[in-house]
């Protein structure tokens, strides 16, 4: 994957940033109103989250060099792909579904350690508050992870997250920058698209993979239903 591709992705992603993260921008420390005091502020914070996202790309690179050695990339790309289908629908059609108790347990760590780190008001709990926010299961970061498995090296891997990652920065710095820039009503419409492009790159993964593996599906359909099938004549 090209790392400009990156950037794209964590630029679209960063509307679904401004409308569940966008909070926990806005609730870091204010001790300024300067300008670049609150910039200060921002880049020290992301920078944290940017971190983190490189970290796991690299953790998901070399889980991605296995697949790669083993020739099962193709298949891999297809298997992720459904599965970012997949989850757009169901979160689609089934809006009340429940996340897992696992979850909702390291997530409520997560904020626990949030609020520790909140009430400290220090330039290193800024960035502690960062690496923490990059923790927090997200699906569209996940989305970006799949991508990361399928590239060519782990350091690869790591900097197309850490591009992600700055993708979504300029969303992310104008929030806390500007609380009021994009109101409550279009954060939540602008949510609204993410669930497209998460589906559009779920495709393109399938299609990708198909591509890899060199799969051509009519011949493969109809080689399918003829072993299923009886033919009258036939043995």
């Amino acid at each position: 994957m090209e790392l400009w591709t990156a950037l794209f992705l964590g630029f679209a992603g960063s509307f679904h940033c401004v409308g569940m993260c966008g909070p926990i921008a806005m609730s870091i420390p204010r001790s300024s109103s300067r300008f670049f005091i609150l910039t200060g502020h921002a880049l020290i914070y992301n920078s944290g989250r940017i971190l983190i996202y490189g970290l796991l790309g690299l953790l998901f690179g070399l889980l991605g060099t296995q697949i790669t050695i083993a020739g099962f990339q193709g298949w891999i790309s297809i298997v992720l792909g459904v599965a970012i289908v997949a989850a757009v629908l169901m979160n689609r059609f089934y809006k009340n579904h429940t996340k897992p108790i696992p979850f909702e347990k390291f997530t409520q760590k997560i904020s626990t350690y949030y609020g520790y780190l909140l009430r400290k008001e220090s330039l290193p709990a800024l960035f502690g508050m960062g690496i923490l926010n990059g923790l927090l299961p997200c699906a569209f970061v996940y989305s970006g992870l799949a991508v990361a498995v399928l590239t060519e090296s782990p350091s690869h891997s790591m900097m197309y997250l850490a591009l992600f990652g700055l993708g979504t920065f300029p969303a992310m710095y104008f929030m806390y920058l500007a609380p009021s820039i994009l109101s409550l009503d279009l954060r939540n419409s602008i949510r609204k698209l993410v669930p497209y492009l998460a589906f559009s790159l779920g495709l393109f993964l399938i299609v990708r993979g198909i591509a890899l593996q060199d799969l051509y599906l009519p011949r493969i359909i109809a080689e399918s239903v003829e072993s299923v099938c009886v033919f009258p004549g036939t043995n």
